[in-house]
């Protein structure tokens, strides 16, 4: 991990072996390369992480309706309280914090996180907002081009056009997705993660994530407040399905916790599964049943695959689930001595329902 301060433009450089990038004295994005690709992330002559605000009056519904026409009022967040300072560096993780304003009432402080090893830089936010009628966003344009855009939904995922050709495509100016957006053209991709919020947008190269608004009906205080959240920029080379862009968008959401254990601690997993386009992502005690546990996969990458769940925990009986949890005596899970079999189809949803 290296990180180095400027003294000329108060930038800093950061740099932990996947990711290099140079961070302006306002929190901006200079540059963000991607060591082993050799290849720049943030589109020449502009600036990543960059904070932008919009008048926001929707015509009858305040806090649920977004119009077109906020776009011809963009403003960025220019002021600066307190300029780039490094906070931690060197070892496991750097990180430096600046602070902006947005108004004579709101204010912005970011910490910028470089971890070692880790694909994608983290934004860790925290508003204070009162604003009224306002958008609050943040942009990155970058050096990719590509006519659709990837967005994450619950098990899956969808496209939608990058440009405003129709009047169908100038209508979703901005998409609602989960976890990561990603634009990605032959053999290189930015993806932009997030650990709370759930509008994006991606007109032509610039990604931008939609972080909060300020209606004042029905309810004349909503969201008002103090807020933290965090948002990631992942380049990644290849497809986002082969640069584990969906693995890096959990791993931001459910990130590791440190526990004290002793030095021979052995390594345990209750559960695996052999291929990465699988994901398993429930486990929960079965409702009407003792000594029973109930599992939802899901296929991930839009694709047909068949992989094997493992498991230490002593499993008697694997059977095939509804979403109520009601198992179909017609389909016993295949059990083998290396674990469960199942096949997929793209996006598929299984819920299975273990015995112990």
């Amino acid at each position: 991990m290296q990180e180095r301060e400027s003294s000329a433009d108060g930038s800093v450089l950061m740099e932990n072996g996947i990711l290099k990038m140079v961070i302006n004295k306002d929190g901006t994005l200079a540059s963000l390369h991607l060591i082993n690709a050799n290849r720049e992330a943030i589109s020449n002559g502009c600036h990543g992480n960059q904070f932008v605000m919009f008048d926001d009056v929707p015509l009858y519904w305040d806090a649920w309706d977004v119009m077109d026409y906020h776009l011809q009022t963009r403003k960025p967040v220019l002021e600066v309280v307190q300029p780039i300072h490094v906070v931690s560096s060197g070892g496991l993780r750097s990180s430096v914090s600046f602070t902006l304003r947005i108004s004579d009432k709101s204010t912005i402080k970011q910490e910028i996180v470089m971890d070692a090893m880790c694909p994608y830089i983290k934004f860790n936010t925290e508003v204070q907002w009162a604003e009224s009628h306002k958008f609050l966003k943040v942009e990155f344009p970058v050096r990719v081009r590509s006519p659709n855009a990837t967005y994450e939904i619950q098990f899956g995922h969808l496209q939608r056009p990058t440009h405003r050709n129709t009047s169908w495509d100038w209508a979703r100016f901005e998409v609602w997705g989960h976890k990561w957006a990603d634009l990605s053209e032959h053999n290189f991709g930015v993806a932009l993660l997030n650990d709370c919020k759930y509008g994006y947008s991606v007109h032509e190269n610039t990604m931008t994530l939609s972080l909060l608004r300020a209606p004042k009906a029905p309810d004349a205080n909503a969201d008002m407040g103090t807020h933290h959240f965090t948002y990631a920029i992942m380049p990644h080379a290849g497809s986002f399905q082969e640069a584990s862009v969906i693995q890096s968008a959990y791993n931001l959401n459910f990130p590791l916790r440190s526990i004290q254990c002793s030095p021979n601690t052995i390594p345990w997993s209750a559960f695996s599964v052999s291929s990465a386009a699988i994901i398993l992502e429930t486990i929960k005690q079965a409702e009407d049943r003792k000594r029973a546990l109930v599992l939802r996969l899901y296929e991930s990458h839009g694709s047909s695959v068949t992989t094997t769940l493992c498991t230490t925990l002593p499993v008697r009986e694997a059977w095939h689930c509804d979403l109520l949890e009601r198992h179909d005596p017609t389909q016993p899970a295949h059990m083998t001595s290396e674990g469960i079999t199942l096949t997929f189809s793209p996006f598929q949803i299984v819920s299975l329902l273990l015995i112990l």
